[in-house]
């Protein structure tokens, strides 16, 4: 099972909305562009259905060296957290295609 890149993504939204490669193309990546400023404004990104992006700060903490197995300090940081709608759940564990279809 491998992974569906951003060009594949395109290419079906290509061939289900009846756009050119490169409008849909566009559509993907100014998708992804307005989450990613969303996130970095510190908004979580709610989609119905699917889930919530929420950017999250992690706190500072204590670590050992995985080299010289001394106590270091690991920053604090900013990280995003996804958490999948119950419908989506449903989704990825639905039994036929039909079930995943019927969502739509």
């Amino acid at each position: 099972m491998g992974a569906l890149t951003k060009r594949e993504l395109a290419e079906r939204i290509s061939e289900e909305l009846g756009f050119s490669i490169r409008m849909s193309a566009s559509l993907v990546d100014e998708f992804f562009h307005q989450i990613i400023k969303a996130l970095h404004q510190g908004e979580k990104v709610k989609m119905v259905r699917f889930g919530i992006l929420e950017p999250v700060i992690r706190q500072a903490r204590r670590g050992t060296s995985p080299v010289t197995g001394e106590p270091i300090e690991i920053p604090a940081k900013r990280t995003v957290v996804f958490k999948p709608s119950k419908t989506l759940k449903g989704m990825v564990n639905a039994a036929s295609a039909e079930e995943i279809l019927s969502n739509r």
